[in-house]
């Protein structure tokens, strides 16, 4: 569970909607249990065999609903049988237990059929009572209420536990659809601004002969498409629409009806059992009839769903209890406990956790051993106290789940905007961490071309046929950040590492022994590298990978550090951070001493892989 808002109120994850769900179907097991037990043991059926087969039965009942609840429509059939089929062998002790399976029709047929199926399982409950229970008609009146509320409890509860998951479900199929909406528009972007220009780079690359010119515009073009790159995670987004984020609020509407159906259900239930009694006075009706009034008159005023909290709460909810405790005593016989336990349930809404569950825990074992005192209604402590837990259960999640859909609702557009934030963010971070090396290589190169095709015109031939596959690369680059993200092999960086640094002057050496695919090392090493051409004055640079256990190690050490190096004044340092974390790693950079600058990144290794070939040890 989780508190949201100033309120301090307690706010359901679908998980515990769920968990409710799960524990009001095991209360029912032991409230109708003892309702077997007792009947058994006033017909003189009490026998070990017979209460260990209805025990299973029932069991056998609540895990099929369970199963029936989440889609088993299968399991319907079969709880329609262990529902029924017991009273051929158990007719004066089976039931009531035909809830379950009138709440399975309507969450499992949908439309008016299923609700015509609701009423069908309670009717032929209904005359199976009154065939086996003949004159008894309270006895018959209290089974079908019973099953009534029990059926239309876990409708509601199940279906409200759906509402609540799917909101869940709806918010997260925003954020992706919004993320997936914001990735066509980066790719655009991103054809456009770079992938235009790295076509025209390879056009250019191509010409012949190579003069000056040709190369500076090669150069030209690659730093306009990094001063591109640069935009693309910036540009300004139109404003999610409103009507996209609005679902309908069905959890709160569903939940008041079955509260309020639960309240009068209660309330006919204690009246029925003070019917059947043979010594009511009409001072005992009138004090029941008030209070059974009164009570649903408290329920709906502070025990129901509402839009906002009742003022006067503090003062009706201590009354309410007060009230029904009054008349239960007075009544005795543990008639009104029912109600009892509805008033105190209400402390699970408006008193803090600490406080309230205890209090409905003592109020249900306090009800149950109450029974004792009345010798003619003995037998029922147990069902007293289920039945308690599971009125607090039927309370607190009613009124709990519209809240808990409500904030879900109102996250709608907070988490669309975060998987915007979040997609422009990693479109942010893939162009600088593999598109900027890759115009900043071909920047260098075509410079380099330049400089050397006057006094060498077969260098600067090599240095640009290097721009071809770098533009290629960048090509691919551009084509993996817009589907959603780059993979790239660490031992071709090593390769294109190498080609870099050869084409700066830095020499270079690699240890590396089966070199794993490892996309995050890969990009590191690809942003390690532009540093220190981009940033240091190195002479020599050292690209060493470890396998050690169940961790893969780079480090990038270079001999030219330069002032601005360590912080570079620019994101790509924390950019490589965050990337090496998320993947469970451990990143370090710094300064060595004596002109030394290192670069350390571990991440986990990836034992399914397949190791790629080995490269040796090898000057430049």
């Amino acid at each position: 569970m989780t508190t949201a808002g100033g309120n301090g109120q307690t706010l359901l994850r679908p998980s515990t909607g769920w968990a409710l769900v799960l524990g009001y179907i095991a209360v029912l097991v032991p409230a109708r249990f003892t309702i077997v037990v007792a009947m058994a043991n006033a017909r003189g059926q009490s026998s070990p065999l017979t209460l260990g087969i209805c025990l299973g039965l029932i069991l056998a009942v609540v895990v099929l609903f369970s199963l029936a609840a989440r889609g088993g429509r299968r399991a319907v059939l079969v709880l329609g049988a262990a529902t029924f089929g017991p009273y051929l062998l158990f007719p004066m002790l089976w039931g009531p237990i035909a809830g379950p399976l009138a709440a399975a029709m309507p969450l499992t047929v949908a439309g008016p059929a299923g609700w015509l199926l609701f009423g069908g399982v309670l009717l032929a409950d209904t005359v199976v009572g009154a065939v086996l229970h003949g004159p008894a008609l309270p006895t018959v009146v209290s089974f079908v209420i019973i099953d009534m509320n029990m059926g239309l409890t876990l409708f509601a509860l199940v279906r409200l536990a759906v509402l609540l998951t799917e909101t869940q479900s709806a918010n997260r199929q925003l954020a992706e659809l919004e993320a997936a909406n914001e990735r066509l528009r980066a790719a655009g972007d991103l054809r456009r601004a770079i992938g235009d220009r790295l076509a025209r780079i390879l056009r250019a690359s191509r010409r012949r002969p190579l003069t000056p010119a040709v190369l500076t515009g090669i150069a030209e073009i690659s730093r306009e498409a990094a001063a591109e790159a640069r935009t693309v995670a910036a540009v300004p987004r139109e404003p999610l629409p409103a009507g996209r984020t609005d679902l309908p609020d069905e959890s709160r509407r569903l939940s008041r009806w079955a509260l309020t159906a639960m309240t009068v259900n209660i309330a006919v239930i204690v009246l029925n059992n003070v019917a059947d009694s043979d010594t009511t006075t009409p001072r005992q009706w009138t004090v029941a009839v008030l209070a059974a009034l009164m009570a649903v008159a408290f329920q709906l005023y502070h025990g129901v769903p509402r839009g906002s909290a009742p003022s006067a709460w503090r003062w009706t909810l201590p009354l309410h209890i007060l009230v029904v405790s009054a008349a239960a005593l007075y009544l005795g016989d543990g008639t009104l406990a029912a109600l009892l336990g509805l008033a105190v349930a209400n402390t699970l809404l408006w008193l803090p956790m600490r406080w309230s569950v205890p209090a409905v825990a003592v109020a249900a074992v306090a009800a149950g051993f109450l029974l004792r005192l009345y010798p003619d209604v003995g037998g029922y402590e147990l069902y007293q106290i289920a039945s308690t837990i599971g009125i607090s259960v039927g309370v607190f999640a009613f009124n709990r789940f519209p809240e808990a859909a409500a904030h879900l609702r109102g996250l709608r557009m907070q988490i669309a905007r975060s998987a915007v934030v979040a997609e422009r963010l990693r479109v942010a971070r893939d162009v600088h961490d593999l598109l900027g090396s890759t115009l900043s290589a071909i920047t260098l190169k075509a410079e380099l071309a330049r400089r050397a095709v006057g006094d060498d015109p077969g260098k600067a031939a090599r240095l640009v046929e290097d721009v071809r596959p770098l533009a290629v690369r960048g090509l691919a680059d551009v084509r993996s950040i817009a589907s959603g993200g780059a993979e790239l092999s660490l031992r071709e960086e090593i390769a294109s590492a190498r080609s870099l640094l050869d084409s700066a002057g830095v020499g270079v050496r690699v240890h590396a022994a089966d070199v794993e695919p490892c996309p995050v090392l890969a990009t590191v090493l690809r942003e390690a590298v532009t540093n220190v051409v981009r940033h240091s004055a190195a002479r020599r640079c050292t690209i060493t990978v470890e396998t050690d256990g169940g961790e893969v190690r780079l480090r990038v050490a270079n001999d030219g550090v330069t002032r601005a190096q360590p912080g570079t004044g620019g994101s790509g340092l924390a950019s490589l951070t965050s990337r090496v974390e998320s993947a469970g790693g451990t990143f370090t950079a710094g300064d060595e001493g004596d002109g030394a600058f290192a670069l350390v990144a571990v991440v986990p290794r990836y034992p399914w892989r397949r190791p790629e070939k080995k490269a040796r040890t090898s000057p430049a």
